[in-house]
C-alpha cells in the first residue's frame, strides 16, 4: 500500500487512518484523513484505465441510479429539483452555453430544455450512448480529465455528485476552470463529510470500535461496513469533502466561492429522494436526523456555487 500518497486539496502527505475497507472484488483500501486540512479520502487511491472505469459504471450501476426514476412521479421530482437549481444558476449567470459532466440520469436535459446549449461528458459507454438515443443529447464519451474544449468556451459547468468519484479532482478543476469563460459559474455538490448524521455514525464506529460497529450496523441495517466509511465507498467514492475542504480545493483551482449549502437528503432541490417505507427504522431515524442538521447548516448535501477568479 502506498503510504506516501498526498492530500489533493493540501498536498499533506501525512494522515490518520480512520478505517480499513475492501471493495465488492476484494481489494482493500483505507479511509484516511488529511492531518492539515482534514480532507477524507481513500488511500491508495485506484488507478484505473478509461476502459476500466466504463466497466465500473457499465449498465448494472447505471441501471440502479435510473432506478431513481422508475416512476413518472419521481422524475418529474428529479426535473423539478433540477429546474430549481436552474432558477438559481440564471439569476448568477446569463443562459449560454454549459457543460454537464455525467449522464447517469434524464435531469441534465433539463438545461436543453431551458435553452441552454448543452454538452455533456460521460465516462461510461453505456450511460452516454444510452442518453443519446434516448434523450438526444450531445455526449462525448470518456474521462473529463481527457475531453478537450476550446479556452472561455462555456459560461456555466455542473457537477452533480461527481467530484467524489474523481481520482484526481484539483486536475479537472483546473481543466474545467480552462473552459470556462471568464466570471463564469461551477455548480459542485457532493456528500457532506461533516453532516451531523456523518458525524455521529463515525463517532460511534470509533467508539465501538469496527468489529462491534460492523455486527450492529448489519444487524439493524443489513449494511457492511467493510464497503465504507460515512460515503466514502472505493473505488466508486473516493473523497468526503466538507465546507472546508471543497472551498480549500475550489480556491486552490481558480475560483471564487460565492455560496456554498448544506442540506439534507430528501431536500426537495438537492437530494429529492425520500426515505421509503422499505427502509429500517434506523435509517427512518437517521434520515430525521439528517433534516435536523440540515436545519443548523449541516445536512448530508453539500453544494458550491463558484466564479472563475479573475
Amino acid at each position: 500500500m502506498n503510504t506516501n500518497i498526498s492530500c489533493n486539496v493540501c498536498g499533506e502527505t501525512a494522515y490518520r487512518v480512520l478505517a480499513c475497507l475492501r471493495s465488492e472484488d476484494g481489494d482493500e483500501y483505507q479511509a484516511v484523513k488529511c492531518t492539515r486540512c482534514g480532507l477524507i479520502y481513500t488511500n491508495p487511491m485506484p488507478r484505473l484505465t478509461s476502459d476500466e472505469l466504463s466497466k465500473l459504471y457499465g449498465a448494472e450501476y447505471t441501471e440502479s441510479q435510473r432506478d431513481l426514476e422508475d416512476s413518472e412521479q419521481q422524475k418529474r421530482m428529479l426535473h423539478e429539483a433540477t429546474a430549481r437549481q436552474m432558477e438559481m444558476v440564471e439569476a448568477l449567470v446569463n443562459k449560454g452555453r454549459a457543460l454537464n459532466v455525467g449522464a447517469v440520469g434524464s435531469a441534465s436535459k433539463v438545461l436543453q430544455d431551458r435553452g441552454w446549449q448543452l454538452d455533456v461528458v460521460e465516462v461510461s459507454r453505456y450511460a452516454a450512448e444510452t442518453a443519446q438515443r434516448q434523450w438526444g443529447l450531445n455526449v462525448t464519451i470518456g474521462r473529463i480529465e481527457d475531453v478537450d474544449f476550446p479556452p472561455g468556451y462555456f459560461d456555466f459547468i455542473k457537477l452533480g455528485h461527481v467530484i467524489e468519484h474523481l481520482i484526481d479532482p484539483a486536475l479537472v478543476l483546473r481543466r474545467l476552470n480552462t473552459f470556462l469563460k471568464d466570471n463564469g459559474l461551477i455548480l459542485i455538490d457532493t456528500d457532506n463529510a461533516l453532516g451531523v448524521r456523518t458525524i455521529i455514525e463515525t463517532t460511534v464506529r470509533g467508539m465501538l470500535g469496527e468489529r462491534l460497529s460492523e455486527y450492529l450496523v448489519k444487524k439493524l441495517t443489513g449494511k457492511n461496513l467493510h464497503k465504507r466509511y460515512g460515503r466514502l465507498s472505493p473505488p466508486v467514492h473516493l473523497y468526503l469533502f466538507s465546507h472546508h475542504t471543497l472551498t480549500l480545493l475550489l480556491e486552490k483551482t481558480g475560483f471564487r466561492v460565492i455560496k456554498l449549502l448544506e442540506p439534507a437528503h430528501g431536500d426537495s432541490t438537492w437530494f429529492p429522494i425520500t426515505a421509503g417505507d422499505g427502509t429500517s427504522l434506523v435509517e427512518r431515524l437517521f434520515h430525521g436526523v439528517d433534516h435536523v442538521g440540515a436545519m443548523f447548516g449541516a445536512g448530508e448535501v453539500l453544494v458550491a456555487f463558484a466564479r472563475k477568479a479573475k
